[in-house]
């Protein structure tokens, strides 16, 4: 099932459903887990929201089953809602509210982190390291904030 992401993008098409999500920034050593997407760009882990699934219970499923790993001090980095998040997926336009949080993990030095198969790669980076990737769309607004936890919570 391949996805487009769009975000202030002319060109996105109109949407039709309102979807909510959670993504987590997983810091660790100053750096932060991001997931190489099996649709080519990388993001963080994240997903949607279930119906009768709380925010913080969906982010802790998602990190779960994206990378095998249970989150600790989990905080909120902000609330992302602009109006041109769009996933388009099976012809059908998503305009996408992400609730983002700051976490930690049981995640231990040279651990292997478990994909799902919606992922290539996971792994963690320095600041300067995630200017130097292709990140998702819908999540290029959330980026600049990761390493500014004096700015939390973000609204946006």
């Amino acid at each position: 099932m391949s996805s487009t992401y769009f975000y202030n993008d002319k060109n996105a098409p109109v949407a039709s459903v309102l979807q909510m999500g959670t993504a987590v920034a997983i810091r660790y050593q100053n750096k932060i887990l991001l997931d190489h997407r099996t649709d080519g760009e990388w993001g963080l882990i994240g997903g949607k929201l279930d119906i009768g699934e709380s925010l913080e219970a969906c982010i802790r499923r998602e990190t779960r089953e994206e990378t095998g790993l249970e989150l600790s001090s989990l905080m909120l980095l902000g609330l992302f809602s602009h109006p041109s998040r769009i996933i388009e997926r099976d012809k059908v336009a998503r305009q996408i509210i992400t609730v983002c949080f700051s976490a930690t993990s049981d995640y231990k030095s040279k651990q292997r982190i478990v994909l799902s198969d919606e992922s290539k790669d996971a792994s963690f980076f320095t600041e300067d390291e995630i200017k130097e990737r292709s990140i998702v769309a819908t999540h290029s607004m959330i980026i600049p904030y990761l390493f500014k936890p004096n700015l939390y919570p973000i609204l946006e």
